[in-house]
């Protein structure tokens, strides 16, 4: 039964001390990562540049950014007024075929036109969406594209 124990403690130890040593490694990788990441950051800015060629970059970048983020949010307002203007159509045609004067048409054809509409506004909400998000997407493309040539440059110098 001592036998047992004994082997029981040495297990644990040995676990725990496996488990130090991994949290250990995984704290050591990390910091390593840190080194690398802000090291290569360094050489990407301090790449021969003066203090001003860095800010007039950065400059750059920023304003570049902060256009780019002008343009992405008119797309969504864009996208954003459109979605408004189809929801208040189907609203106006869903009133339209329910109106009085309307009764002498069956249910069953004015069902139809208001899920028809409804439909047609789900589809041009998700065209919508789709462009705004396409156009987006290639806005950030573009600027991360010019961003490393920008970049490439000023390190071919």
């Amino acid at each position: 039964m001592n036998q047992t124990v004994e082997h029981t403690k040495t297990e644990k130890t040995d676990f725990f001390k496996q488990a130090a040593d991994s949290f250990k490694s995984a704290m050591d990788t990390g910091v390593k990562f840190q080194q690398d990441a802000v090291k290569n950051l360094g050489e990407i800015f301090n790449q021969g540049e003066t203090f001003e060629d860095s800010r007039e970059r950065f400059e750059t970048v920023a304003t570049d950014s902060l256009n780019l983020i002008r343009k992405n949010a008119e797309q969504a307002q864009k996208y954003f007024d459109e979605g408004c203007k189809t929801g208040l159509e189907v609203i106006r045609k869903t009133f339209a075929a329910t109106e009085n004067g309307n009764s002498k048409r069956d249910a069953f054809a004015q069902t139809r036109d208001v899920w028809q509409s409804a439909f047609d506004a789900m589809r041009t909400t998700i065209e919508s969406a789709a462009r705004t998000n396409a156009a987006a997407i290639e806005n950030w493309s573009n600027f991360f594209s010019k961003s490393m040539t920008c970049c490439e440059k000023k390190a071919a110098k």
